[in-house]
């Protein structure tokens, strides 16, 4: 029990479960713009979870060496060359994936690498630009890269996809606000700090009410199954209740598991989807 509680440390504190949470949404997009069943995932796919390793350890490496208030500074510290050997294997491998995409596909890595480099470097000081850089990140990691790959037209319904990505991410990010409250400098001007925790629930709500009204219209467009659009709207509920429970007293693991969960559980739901209908 004790070695499989490590193994959970691990996986969060490397940053590895985020990367399955980035890489089940990336799947997830695979089923919902692609209309692909299969489970395994694309290469794009693929690219975004490597990527997604080396990004958010290098950002970690940087905050620490800045002296930065970090939840996960003691045990980065202490396993500083196992985060690199992590980082090296991850860039190595996202680079080979990168070589085979189309040219749009890269543009749209390096724009977005850029900014995931510039983040920790001021970047997110700017008020209000963490968790509306965060969602920008995760929306074209996850969605806007297999679009471009796969050369997709941008229709309305592509559009309306893309959006509801975003603000999907948008809603499941402000915990994480709440519970950085007392690590965040006030003067990043969080959502939680600005307008305080309840607010800040009341946000997330209504993102993911907008995510549902997006689908509705979708679905009696004909544009979404049934199934997905259950699924959708199932994961929406479920993550309204795991944010209901978000305060600033939660322990780290009901944040880096249960809320980080929340991604996989849409990919979750959409494979069960797949399955009935």
């Amino acid at each position: 029990m004790k070695k499989l509680h490590h193994f959970f440390l691990f996986l969060i504190n490397s940053n590895i479960f985020v990367s399955f949470c980035v890489l089940s949404l990336a799947i997830s997009s695979e089923f919902l713009v692609v209309n692909s069943k299969n489970l395994f995932p694309s290469e794009v796919s693929l690219f975004v979870f490597f990527a997604t390793i080396f990004t958010y350890n290098f950002q970690r490496i940087v905050r620490i060496s800045k002296s930065q208030k970090h939840n996960r500074k003691d045990w980065t510290q202490k396993n500083k060359f196992l985060i690199y050997l992590v980082m090296i294997i991850s860039s190595v491998i996202s680079l080979y994936f990168f070589s085979k995409f189309k040219t749009n596909t890269q543009i749209a890595i390096i724009f977005s690498g850029i900014i995931s480099i510039l983040y920790p470097f001021g970047l997110r000081t700017i008020p209000f630009s963490k968790i509306f850089v965060i969602s920008l990140i995760w929306t074209t990691s996850t969605m806007l890269l297999l679009i471009l790959e796969e050369e997709i037209i941008f229709s309305s319904n592509v559009i309306a996809h893309l959006l509801s990505r975003f603000l999907f991410v948008f809603a499941i990010c402000i915990p994480f606000d709440i519970r950085d409250v007392k690590y965040d400098n006030i003067k990043l001007k969080t959502i939680p700090i600005v307008f305080g925790v309840l607010r800040s629930k009341l946000i997330s709500f209504i993102c993911l009410l907008f995510v549902i009204i997006i689908s509705t219209f979708q679905y009696w467009n004909n544009k979404l199954s049934i199934g997905f659009f259950v699924a959708i709207s199932l994961s929406c509920i479920v993550s309204s209740i795991f944010i209901k429970k978000s305060n600033e007293k939660k322990s780290e693991f009901f944040f880096s598991f249960w809320v980080e969960s929340l991604s996989i559980l849409l990919y979750l739901f959409l494979v069960i989807s797949i399955t009935l209908f």
